[in-house]
């Protein structure tokens, strides 16, 4: 039966709570500290990585949001030019966004240049997601559940873990894993008919909001889908109470009695700090994010899972991470016929399953009915099928949600929320078994990110580099390059025949700071192609030994005699510095050939996946004939443009 009236929570002694959080956050601060040195390890340069992936678009977001972020008086993000699929230009909406991270590097590189600033980013994440989980909990349930929770939420945490730093975005999770838990938070207090103080929903609304700066395609739309369901089950509970006949007491006059506790609790400083931070986040991030979505709905897609889809078999919630039989094994791909992203996708590991699972067994049941919103949305999640069962459809942020295993960020966080009911006098036979199992899984997973190596700029890059920002021109003729999106646009149609190779080459920009051809985008829409289509430029680009564009590693030929007008003629009139020429992915004559007919190069360097690069100044003469007008128009195979 309900109480009649408003429970109240008690906490430990101020003074001792400070003395906790001290103690607490500096273990996690030394943990973190631990953890970069051993598994992040590069702290003197760019964020980059050796064997080729998605990890060099990370800090050029952050460069191009630098470049194209104007306050007119709103911020308003330039999204549409020529700054890549140079000259003909493309609305460069569909990037994975995440202004935090973006805004952190453009600043930290406007003032200081080249450095590890997404690698800081990313420890402060993981100390923010372990000692904000700390900080929230503490109260409710004590400092050493607490603590362990935010153990759980961040260094156990093997899926968001192995996220970096490929795809980095998906690994900095810290203001959503913080949102959810205070979702859960009020949702508890609702049930159980405790008072949600102002504080919690000033900090409710405080998190969600510094959410839009996290990643916008998945990792905001967990925090917004958590919060949603929780409101509708807040909600739907009172309105149940209300016609409900009971003795306890009415939704009325709970809600009524909680908030006129909340002018007492008005704090001048720390009120007004928290309504400036949510209302200064929200002026910033809003504008923007509505410029992206618009631009965006610019383009009708037929087919929004074109190229592929990411489902997820459920049966990987089983599978742990021991040695030999484990979630990294890509053979369970083959195995389940499903689709999962990264190491892990779909696998919590068993110590998260053992754990949620106690916590559930010994949570009272007055206490399991606020667990509902969180079941609702694992289940739309853990069942979700981009096509056959698209569950997820019923929000409108999950529209465009194709790998369903990246909600295996969120796991651990239930599993934390069901893990805090569990007794510190816990038999030995439950602790000893997890004890042994998270043992393994962690020597497993931290073995795995141990092996992997950051990749470190030869000494040649930075010279490299500067010659090709000194030299004239306003943009780099990458060859050969790559324009692509994640949907397989692109590459189906020829223009990125060595995906594997040089979908990153365009990132280069970050350092030069020259417009670029090529570009790979989240997606793509097949009108954005047209221009490349209508030149011809597919023609050019034939690879070699394997017609699929992701395993091709060269190119075969060189130019015909006609190619070559074509190609003297796009360059001749297009405003080009250079010709950053990848050595390593054409055959050897036709190195040559680009030397005797262009010049010889004035600087070598070699980068991760595209391998040795040399850069050949545009000549004089060259350069007197620029006509960019022209040059947009230039057509395959006769070589000439449009009068």
């Amino acid at each position: 039966m309900q109480s009649t009236s408003l429970k109240t929570n008690t906490a430990t002694t101020p003074q001792l709570l400070t003395v906790n959080k001290s103690i607490g956050i500096g273990l996690y601060a030394l943990l973190t500290c631990l953890y970069g040195l051993l598994f992040v390890k590069n702290f003197s340069g760019p964020l980059a990585e050796v064997l080729p992936g998605d990890t060099d678009q990370w800090e050029y977001m952050g460069y191009y949001v630098l470049e194209n972020l104007t306050f007119t008086p709103l911020p308003h993000l330039n999204l549409v030019g020529d700054q890549t699929f140079f000259p003909y230009g493309t609305n460069h909406a569909f990037q994975g966004w995440a202004l935090e991270s973006n805004m952190w590097y453009g600043i930290c590189y406007s003032l200081f240049g080249m450095g590890p600033w997404l690698n800081i980013y990313y420890l402060l994440s993981l100390l923010a997601t372990s000692a904000g989980t700390y900080l929230l909990l503490q109260a409710d349930y004590g400092k050493r559940r607490a603590w362990l929770a935010g153990l759980l939420v961040s260094f156990l945490n093997f899926y968001a873990l192995n996220k970096y730093p490929g795809h980095f975005a998906y690994s900095t999770i810290h203001w959503m894993v913080l949102s959810v838990l205070t979702d859960f938070l009020i949702v508890r207090r609702v049930v159980l008919t405790q008072a949600v103080s102002l504080r919690l929903v000033l900090l409710k609304v405080l998190l969600l909001t510094l959410c839009l700066g996290l990643d916008v395609g998945y990792i905001l739309g967990y925090a917004l889908s958590s919060f949603t369901l929780s409101a509708l089950f807040i909600s739907g509970l009172l309105i149940y109470r209300t016609f409900r006949k009971s003795s306890g007491l009415s939704p009325y006059v709970y809600l009524s009695s909680m908030v006129r506790t909340w002018p007492g609790q008005w704090r001048p400083v720390e009120s007004v700090s928290l309504l400036l931070a949510i209302v200064a986040l929200a002026f910033f991030y809003v504008p923007i994010l509505i410029d992206v979505i618009q631009n965006a709905n610019a383009f009708v897609f037929v087919d929004r899972f074109a190229g592929g889809h990411g489902w997820m078999h459920p049966l990987r919630l089983l599978i742990p991470y021991l040695p030999g039989f484990n979630a990294l094994d890509a053979v369970w791909t083959i195995r389940l016929r499903d689709m999962a992203e990264g190491y892990g996708g779909g696998s919590p590991g068993w110590l998260v399953l053992g754990l949620a699972a106690a916590g559930f067994w010994y949570t009272p049941k007055s206490v399991r009915l606020a667990y509902v919103p969180l079941a609702i949305f694992f289940l739309l999640h853990v069942f979700y099928h981009p096509i056959h069962v698209p569950t997820l459809r019923i929000f409108p942020w999950c529209q465009f949600n194709r790998h369903a295993s990246r909600v295996t960020l969120v796991y651990p966080v239930i599993a934390a929320v069901l893990a805090m009911h569990i007794p510190t006098n816990v038999p030995r036979f439950l602790w000893l078994p997890l004890l042994l199992i998270g043992t393994l899984e962690s020597s497993v997973v931290y073995q795995f990110r141990y092996d992997w190596k950051p990749y470190y700029f030869p000494a040649s890059f930075e010279s490299y580099i500067n010659r090709i920002r000194q030299q004239p021109g306003e943009a780099i003729l990458d060859w050969p390059f790559c324009v692509i999106g994640g949907n397989g646009m692109g590459g189906e149609t020829g223009l990125c025949p060595l995906y594997e190779r040089n979908n990153l080459l365009y990132t280069l920009k970050r350092f030069h700071g020259k417009k670029t051809i090529g570009q790979y985008f989240g997606r793509l829409h097949e009108s954005q192609l047209q221009p490349f289509i209508k030149a011809g430029w597919p023609r050019l680009l034939e690879p070699a030994n394997k017609p699929d564009f992701m395993k091709a590693h060269h190119l075969t030929t060189c130019f015909t005699a006609e190619q070559w007008a074509f190609f003297d003629r796009f360059y001749e009139l297009n405003d080009f510095a250079g010709i950053n020429l990848c050595t390593d992915l054409l055959p050897k004559a036709c190195v040559q050939a680009f030397y005797t007919r262009y010049g010889q190069p004035v600087a070598t360097t070699e980068v991760s996946g595209s391998g040795h690069l040399a850069f050949i100044p545009k000549s004089a003469l060259a350069r007197a004939r620029v006509n960019s007008r022209l040059g947009k128009k230039v057509r395959f195979p006769c070589g000439c443009s449009d009068k």
